[in-house]
């Protein structure tokens, strides 16, 4: 029970997380994601609009996302700040 308490009134920054930690944080939003692109689909075909057009951009913004890190690996010098 002080876990759940100490979980809502507590939060560690995603940089002072553990690698694994920072993984479950990462894989709990990618499912959290997952679950509003659903409705986003749902809402845009109820607006009448092409849900594989939004589905599309969807993707091109991730697309872009991993190829911006892609190149930083590339390249030695990442900076976040």
């Amino acid at each position: 029970m002080l876990n759940s308490i100490r979980h809502k009134n507590v939060s560690k920054n995603f940089e002072d997380m553990t690698f694994k930690e920072q993984n479950q944080a990462m894989n709990r939003t990618a499912l959290q994601f997952r679950r509003q692109l659903i409705i986003h689909l749902r809402t845009a075909k109820a607006d009448g609009r092409c849900t594989k057009e939004v589905l599309t951009g969807r993707a091109r913004l991730l697309g872009r996302i991993f190829e911006s890190h892609a190149k930083e690996i590339e390249t030695p010098a990442i900076s976040l700040r």
